[in-house]
């Protein structure tokens, strides 16, 4: 039996660019393999790179990417047949034994073809995923080495259906620039920079679209493309009810109390999210927390985020070690509320309303 990380779910909850996104940011080695009714599709990725896929259809095997690209005729491709049959080999080393490819060009169409399998997932909206662990058998000659930015920035670029980029966006969406500090991971061609330059603090999509120099559906690629990234965030949170500051304890006694408090949620949190969909879950919180960093006091802009779900504690007080908590632990609380809840809404988005409810329900139980 097949032996999987406990990561899986639909396409319909998280496309192919935003797994390979996160298990980019987790440093995840493994295998995505995604299933849909008539295909198996499956992409390794190692160090950060994608370094080899394959499929079960029949249209992505070597030959007919060969036969498509006018590369070789329908004949050649079935003396080469002959051939493999005959010689016990590969149809690349067939072909080279006919003269038709040269080692190079072995190298490079391979390449294309194994590009083409990982390209055609990004617009499936149907389907599984599942995230297995490395295989230890012997690896393939001929890798890839494709950066997972550059990945998602030419998959993007190559999808053609209007209708699965537009429902990435929703009206009103609201965007904003990365934070500073965020490493670029993929150079950008310049129409793409142009989009980029587009989004300010706050810009809604209607009106990056109306200034872009690109077509609609040409700027709405780019856009997903730099919001997979993490190049451009979405703080828009619909459905959220507003924090409730009044409910804010006024019992801790200071920064480091108040801290230790809502870092036991925070762990709960991350346990929940965690048992649903594995490591991926510490990806989230952070992107929870990246989303409203511009919100909350300046004391939580460098903090980190333990393994286990908590806020590092010397990454938050020592930017209120100096304050005192009779006059500051106002707006250390309502940050540590905004955290709270930008992270409810999280586990509300990946795992439905039923897990928000429970987690709710738990945080609200004075012995708690």
């Amino acid at each position: 039996m097949e032996r999987h990380l406990p990561i899986s779910g639909s396409l319909g909850e998280l496309d192919v660019a935003s797994i390979l996104a996160l298990m980019h940011r987790q440093a995840l080695d493994g295998r995505l393999k995604v299933s849909a009714a008539r295909f198996t599709k499956t992409v390794w990725l190692q160090e950060g790179c994608v370094v080899f896929a394959q499929s079960t259809l029949a249209d992505d095997a070597l030959g007919s990417y060969l036969l498509g690209r006018g590369a070789i005729d329908a004949a050649e491709l079935e003396k080469a047949r002959r051939r493999m049959q005959k010689n016990h080999c590969r149809l690349g080393r067939a072909l080279m034994e006919m003269g038709r490819l040269t080692p190079e060009r072995l190298w490079s169409e391979v390449g294309g073809q194994m590009r083409a399998i990982v390209f055609s997932l990004f617009p499936l909206g149907v389907g599984r995923y599942d995230i297995l662990h490395p295989v230890a058998e012997a690896r393939e000659s001929i890798q890839l080495r494709l950066p997972v930015p550059e990945a998602i920035l030419e998959g993007v670029r190559a999808i053609r259906d209007e209708d699965f980029v537009a429902s990435r966006f929703e009206p009103g969406m609201a965007l904003y620039p990365a934070p500073a500090g965020i490493v670029p991971g993929a150079e950008l061609k310049p129409h793409e920079a142009h989009v980029l330059s587009l989004v300010g603090p706050g810009t809604t999509l209607e009106e990056v679209v109306e200034r872009s120099e690109l077509l609609r559906f040409d700027t709405l690629k780019v856009l997903y493309a730099l919001r997979v990234l993490g190049r451009v965030s979405d703080r828009r949170q619909p459905g959220r009810a507003p924090t409730p500051h009044a409910a804010v304890p006024a019992s801790f006694a200071s920064f480091d109390e108040a801290l230790q408090s809502y870092n036991a949620k925070f762990e709960y949190i991350y346990r929940v999210l965690s048992k649903e969909i594995g490591p991926v879950a510490h990806a989230i919180l952070v992107d929870s927390i990246t989303a409203v960093v511009d919100s909350i006091p300046p004391c939580f802009r460098s903090l980190e985020i333990r393994a286990d779900g908590r806020l590092e504690e010397r990454s938050v007080l020592k930017g209120v070690w100096h304050e005192d908590f009779a006059g500051s632990g106002g707006d250390f609380l309502r940050g540590l509320e905004e955290i709270l809840y930008a992270e409810i809404f999280a586990v509300k988005r990946h795992l439905g309303r039923e897990h928000e409810s429970l987690i709710l329900q738990w945080i609200r139980n004075p012995g708690n």
